[in-house]
């Protein structure tokens, strides 16, 4: 997977490129968050659980999938690339076009959601991973998921080398998202869209 490796000189030129990497990112999202702090609050939609949100049980375990495997596979995906400079202008678009989609149609979900997993009883590790991720993923952060859009993104990434892996984690992406209580049905589906149609334009603009 990390044919970028053979490049490198050292540990530290693969530590380096992750940390340019994760700052190009963390960057980009800024303006995600932005979008999310500077809507008008009369316009923003509380989204409702429909059925099928309801029946899907609260798995708090899931969060070591939602966010540690999540951030370890996306940073492993871009140091596959010989070039990622090209990916995270696409990653930087893909959020751009997210950042636009909030602004005029502002959500946010329902806080029962969150309730539902934190009454379950988990370890002394799982609680601080949900707690992290709860304080520093708003319920605002709601639709599109931004979490299953990278997730697709990062399978166009990944398929020519993993396809296998790269059909499944989008997957196991989503059923984090919803057996974590982070999103509802209806936000993961533009956010699995929105994914694939910026992993297709990188798909072609990098080759």
């Amino acid at each position: 997977l990390i044919s970028h490796l053979e490049t490198l000189d050292s540990t530290y030129d693969v530590i380096a490129l992750v940390a340019v990497k994760n700052i190009l990112v963390l960057g980009g999202y800024q303006m995600y968050f932005w979008s999310q702090r500077n809507v008008d609050p009369q316009k923003k939609i509380v989204l409702k659980p429909m059925a099928i949100d309801h029946w899907i049980p609260a798995i708090p375990q899931a969060y070591w999938i939602y966010s540690p495997l999540y951030y370890v596979v996306f940073n492993l995906a871009f140091l596959s690339l010989t070039d990622y400079k090209i990916a995270v202008l696409n990653a930087w678009i893909m959020l751009m076009h997210a950042s636009l989609w909030f602004l005029h149609f502002p959500t946010s979900v329902s806080s029962e959601l969150r309730a539902r997993v934190r009454s379950s009883s988990v370890d002394r590790a799982t609680q601080f991973v949900m707690d992290l991720v709860h304080d520093h993923d708003s319920e605002d952060n709601a639709c599109p998921s931004m979490h299953c859009a990278f997730a697709m993104f990062i399978a166009f990434i990944i398929y020519p080398v993993y396809p296998t892996f790269a059909i499944a984690f989008p997957i196991i992406v989503t059923l984090s998202c919803l057996v974590c209580k982070q999103h509802l049905i209806i936000d993961i589906i533009p956010g699995l869209a929105l994914g694939a149609l910026h992993g297709w334009i990188n798909w072609l603009t990098g080759h």
